[in-house]
C-alpha cells in the first residue's frame, strides 16, 4: 500500500533525485543526438518515461496534500505553502527543484531541435532515394538523364 506523506514537502529531496536523473538522461540524450550514429537512445527514452512517471507520481502526491491542507493543487500552492510553512530545508529543495526544472526544460527544448534537425535530414535522404527530387527523377528507366536544361546548347565542332 502506498501511503501519502505527511507534508508537502516530504519527498523533494526524492523529486531531486529523479530530476537530477532526468537532466542526466537528457545530457546523455544531447549528446547522441549531437553524434551521427544515435545507437542507444531508444534505451535512453525508456529510461526517461519510467523517471517521468517517478516525477509525476510524486508531484501528485504532493498536490493532494496541497489541496487537502487548503492550498492550491500546484507549483503556486507549494510555493505558498513554503512561504508560510516550509522549513529552510524544505525552501532550499524546492527552489533547487525549481533550478533543475529550468535545466530540463532547456535541455528538453534543444534536444528537440536536435530531433527535428535529424528527421528533416532523414526525410530529405528518403525523398532523395525515392526519386522525388524537384523536376522528377535524375536519371529515366533507359538510364539516361531525365533533367531538362533551359537555355541554348553549346555546339562542339
Amino acid at each position: 500500500m502506498n501511503t501519502v506523506s505527511a507534508q508537502p514537502s516530504d519527498r523533494l529531496a526524492q523529486e531531486k533525485d529523479a530530476l537530477s536523473r532526468l537532466v542526466g538522461n537528457l545530457q546523455q540524450e544531447q549528446v547522441l543526438l549531437a553524434q551521427t550514429d544515435a545507437e542507444g537512445i531508444t534505451d535512453l527514452i525508456s529510461a526517461k518515461a519510467q523517471i517521468v512517471y517517478e516525477m509525476a507520481t510524486f508531484a501528485g502526491e504532493r498536490h493532494k496534500l496541497l489541496a487537502a491542507l487548503g492550498f492550491g493543487a500546484d507549483e503556486n500552492g507549494m510555493q505558498q505553502w513554503m512561504d508560510q510553512q516550509g522549513s529552510d530545508e524544505a525552501r532550499q529543495l524546492w527552489s533547487e527543484l525549481f533550478e533543475l526544472a529550468q535545466e530540463a526544460k532547456e535541455l528538453n527544448r534543444v534536444n528537440g531541435l536536435l530531433i527535428g534537425k535529424k528527421m528533416a535530414l532523414t526525410q530529405n535522404a528518403m525523398t532523395i532515394l525515392q526519386g522525388k527530387v524537384q523536376g522528377g527523377s535524375f536519371y529515366g528507366p533507359d538510364g539516361q538523364s531525365s533533367m531538362r536544361s533551359v537555355g541554348r546548347r553549346l555546339g562542339v565542332v
